[in-house]
């Protein structure tokens, strides 16, 4: 789930990349601010899933956050959308890697150490059956087990998947920049088909498969973004404005719960709120683009956006923890406190990844950038 609106990609592409001229080096602000609205609704999601809310508010609250797992999708397109946006080719392949490992692995091994704590505490049952799962959540590589999909910490099965599309971003961007944008929407298209057929993928596949965290069926959604982001580079297309995208993308919001074809396990569905929800980054890029202010852009969200991967990583075992008093840690609360018990769990959150971001995560990117080598192959010369 880890994004930035800065991000630089390697040198790869074997052909040269038209420029949309200053829409390509602007800032894109409103994807940083979405990033903290996507977190909330994952918050959201969480909150009901352990039930803080009982009666009559939290069916409301269910309605709103039910789907709210899909925020996941939702960074995972985005984190598509800005690499390709931000692709330089003078950076190599080497600095790239290193610049997307100091990025999210400091804090990533900083929130498995938090839930081992957890687990050896407050929150027992989120416990690794060994310290095989573990290791591999701490590698980096549970994700590819569905077994362990949740092992250590049970957030950053994600972050699994983001570092495979990281390792794979190179072939990627050298696959598809420059193509025209008859070929950059047929892209485009064979990833929300593929979207749809996930399932049904994982379902008959001869090896073990999750469509909902195995890597390579979440790869569309990556490339979704990706392709995205060079048809307004390379072609200067303008997509559908807020108007237009913020409806569609709520109606894909809804329809993400959606039954499958009859028969099948292929889920038009995800397809459209994938679809919702590329269109959403793509209108939120092109206005700030063309320099059309959103309220995402503000300071306050900006700040937000910036602290939303701490607060990704730890908010479901600060959830899990303050639960922990109640019988199997599902307390339905009339609404007066599950909403502050919500507010009390949201608010802890946010200061450890306040402390999270501050102490690890920018120290740590800026320790392990000294060693990229592009910098030093610059300062060499």
């Amino acid at each position: 789930m880890t994004i930035s609106t800065t991000t630089t990609a390697p040198r790869v592409a074997a052909r040269p990349v038209a420029s949309a001229g200053p829409l390509a080096a602007r800032h894109l602000p409103s994807l940083t601010g979405l990033r903290w609205a996507t977190a909330m609704l994952i918050f959201g999601h969480h909150i009901m899933a352990v039930q803080y809310i009982g009666g009559q508010a939290g069916t409301v609250w269910g309605l709103l956050f039910e789907a709210g797992k899909t925020g996941v999708t939702l960074f995972f397109i985005l984190s598509g959308f800005v690499l390709a946006w931000g692709y330089k080719p003078a950076q190599s392949a080497r600095s790239f890697w290193l610049h997307r490992a100091a990025r999210i692995y400091p804090l990533h091994v900083a929130g498995v150490g938090l839930a081992l704590v957890a687990a050896a505490t407050l929150v027992p049952e989120i416990r690794s059956d060994g310290a095989a799962p573990v290791g591999a959540n701490l590698l980096l590589l549970s994700g590819w087990i569905p077994d362990w999909w949740q092992a250590g910490n049970p957030a950053s099965w994600s972050l699994v998947c983001e570092a495979f599309f990281y390792l794979t971003f190179p072939l990627v961007i050298r696959l598809v920049a420059g193509r025209s944008a008859r070929v950059l929407w047929a892209v485009a298209a064979a990833a929300l088909v593929l979207v749809a057929a996930a399932p049904q993928i994982a379902a008959v596949s001869p090896v073990p498969m999750s469509a909902a965290s195995t890597p390579l069926l979440r790869l569309p959604e990556f490339v979704l973004g990706v392709v995205l982001a060079l048809l307004m580079k390379q072609t200067a297309w303008r997509p559908a404005p807020l108007r237009i995208a913020v409806p569609l993308a709520v109606l894909g919001y809804a329809l993400s719960e959606a039954p499958p074809l009859p028969g099948t396990d292929i889920h038009p569905g995800l397809a459209i709120t994938v679809g919702g929800f590329a269109l959403l980054v793509a209108s939120l890029a092109s206005a700030d683009a063309h320099r059309s202010s959103t309220f995402l852009a503000q300071p306050l969200w900006q700040e937000l956006g910036r602290l939303s991967f701490a607060f990704y990583l730890v908010h479901l075992l600060v959830i899990a923890s303050v639960s922990s008093a109640w019988p199997d840690g599902h307390p339905e609360l009339h609404w007066p406190r599950g909403l502050a018990l919500a507010a009390l769990a949201f608010v802890i959150s946010l200061g450890v990844a306040w402390l999270l971001h501050r102490g690890v995560e920018v120290r740590m990117q800026r320790v392990l950038l000294r060693f990229d080598p592009d910098r030093r192959g610059v300062l060499a010369r």
